[in-house]
């Protein structure tokens, strides 16, 4: 496992568990409508790792409800369904800003507003036809 699929698939599908149980805990309300919104839903997204604006890997993340279920490396194959058809969107970010992202896990957690602010400028999202 190269150090990008790492950083995917352990590191940030963890950070992302954790900033899940802390909504839950700190904002139940919002938690218990995402949930009921998404529960039953299968959704692929897509994130693209660039290092100096080079293409390095692909994956396409699967999520059931707010669960992520698996992550595929070497594929960018997203699919959101929604009232007006199927959209296809995808994230790009450098691998450099995924790593300072994820060294900021604690305040990810306790603070994802702020955390998601401060990161907004370091991801592109794209929609594939």
């Amino acid at each position: 496992m190269s150090d990008v699929e790492m950083l995917v698939k352990e590191k940030l599908v963890s950070l992302k568990k954790q900033a899940i149980n802390a909504l839950a805990e700190k904002n139940p309300q919002l938690y218990s409508l995402l949930n009921i919104y998404l529960t039953g839903k299968k959704y692929r997204f897509g994130l693209q790792i660039t290092e100096d604006g080079r293409k390095v890997d692909d994956f396409t993340i699967l999520s059931e409800g707010l669960d992520i279920t698996e992550v595929q490396s070497g594929v960018l194959s997203p699919e959101v369904q929604h009232p007006f058809g199927v959209i296809k969107p995808y994230a790009i970010i450098e691998k450099d800003a995924l790593e300072k992202m994820l060294q900021d896990e604690h305040a990810f957690v306790h603070e994802p507003f702020t955390m998601l602010r401060k990161y907004i400028s370091d991801i592109t999202i794209k929609f594939m036809r």
